[in-house]
């Protein structure tokens, strides 16, 4: 581990804000033509800034019709339709949910670069802590400071939006459906970026057992970015045993932890390339895990926010979102399956149970229903107002069309043209009647 801190690697999802693959669609053709077409423009436009891209999909077909997919690469990443590859401690796997969720490895201890030296003397999970919130709170534009890592953030801004150009020219040209234009985009939130979870690399005996239990789970970190307060968190975290202990999965003789916003692993030596990482058994399970369950996570995340402020989503955009969420909740109930290795599966499932993700499914299954009564409730106010239009303007045409007649009839006028239009005009009204009484 160097002197610099804690190495770290950064996990941050954004949204393209289509499908490539639409599991809820019986043909999937254009979408996945629509792929093919992505991977293609992507690799053109990157190219200009030096970012290769390795297109990961095969397309299966019968004749001109595209039948299936099959992915080249799941090492880290499954159903990924392409890489990026930005930096060498910087890639980006886009999702074929229309999840595009980058992978950032800092080995050097980055967000240390302008930190007063003191805080080298306190606990190693205090400059952990203090690392991850600097690089955080930078990559979402909520840093007061100088930007710690500002060509990484500068590169994917850029590889973003090169991304959203490409989907917004698809579906202008109706290539493909823009199912979550929202949040695909740079208006939403930090220019399309909502949250960055972490994971802690700790070199082995770094920390102690309740340093661990407060780098995971306790709240004495709340001011960690304060240098005024490291001495009292320091103290905290020496001399009170945390109130919470972290989840803990030992693999082989290897200790990895889990919580809700972080997840640690003791690595035996230092780390010094993104190869490395793709290489170590235990990392990179972990990181195919976690693009799994943050890609759903964000999903889930942006879905109300993309029902909420989209002032023109219809009845069948909610349906579609809502049986979208609904399959999302049946495939993280069913993914846990026997057919997966013994280690994915382990590690799978706890980084579900921690990060909460079905809770928030449901909660957000809740609400799009809500929504969709709300909807129906609207739809239902103006069908009664264009029925009431609709039967005034019926009302006025007959009234006017009988008062001719009738007025004929008086002045003894009626001729047999008179006696068919009379006619029409009963059966219309009588028609009227007798549809309102169905529909009511």
């Amino acid at each position: 581990m160097t002197n610099a801190g804690i190495e770290q690697i950064h996990i941050i999802p954004f949204d393209l804000g289509c499908v490539f693959y639409d599991c809820l669609s019986i043909n999937n053709s254009k979408n996945l033509a629509f792929a093919k077409i992505f991977n293609e423009k992507l690799t053109l436009e990157c190219k200009k800034h030096e970012i290769t891209i390795e297109e990961n999909i095969e397309l299966k077909s019968l004749g001109k019709t595209i039948t299936g997919i099959k992915y080249k690469n799941n090492k880290l990443a499954d159903s990924a339709i392409c890489i990026a590859n930005i930096m060498p401690n910087l890639k980006c796997y886009v999702l074929a949910n229309g999840v595009g969720v980058f992978v950032l490895a800092d080995f050097d201890g980055k967000a240390l670069k302008n930190t007063d030296p003191s805080i080298y003397k306190y606990s190693k999970a205090l400059i952990a802590n203090y690392q991850k919130k600097i690089t955080q709170s930078t990559i979402l534009n909520r840093f007061n400071g100088e930007d710690v890592m500002p060509e990484e953030e500068q590169l994917m801004l850029t590889f973003r939006e090169i991304c959203w150009h490409i989907v917004a020219d698809g579906a202008k040209r109706r290539k493909i459906q823009h199912t979550r234009k929202y949040s695909g985009s740079k208006t939403y939130k930090a220019d399309g970026l909502s949250y960055v979870l972490t994971v802690y690399l700790i070199k082995e005996n770094e920390l102690t057992k309740n340093e661990f239990n407060h780098l995971m789970r306790s709240t004495v970190f709340s001011k960690a970015t304060d240098k005024n307060e490291w001495a009292i968190i320091n103290k905290t975290i020496n001399e009170t045993e945390c109130e919470d202990s972290a989840t803990t999965l030992k693999i082989g003789d290897t200790p990895s932890y889990y919580s809700w916003s972080a997840v640690a692993v003791e690595v035996k030596k230092d780390l010094q390339t993104y190869e490395e990482i793709a290489e170590d058994p235990i990392i990179s399970v972990l990181l195919k895990a976690e693009l799994y369950v943050q890609s759903r996570w964000f999903i889930a995340d942006n879905s109300m926010d993309n029902i909420n402020k989209n002032v023109d989503c219809s009845m069948e955009s909610l349906q579609r979102l809502a049986s979208l969420i609904e399959y999302s909740q049946a495939e993280l109930e069913n993914d846990i399956s026997a057919n997966m290795n013994t280690l994915y599966k382990k590690v799978l499932n706890q980084v579900v149970i921690t990060s909460e993700v079905k809770q928030l499914y449901k909660s957000v299954a809740s609400q799009i229903n809500t929504q969709k009564k709300i909807k129906e409730a609207h739809y239902q106010d103006r069908r009664k107002k264009n029925k009431l239009i609709a039967d005034l303007f019926l009302a006025i045409f007959s009234a006017s069309s009988l008062y001719k007649t009738i007025w004929d009839l008086v002045k003894g006028e009626f001729s047999w043209i008179n006696w068919v239009l009379f006619g029409a005009m009963l059966v219309v009204a009588i028609g009227t009647i007798i549809f309102n009484y169905k529909n009511k």
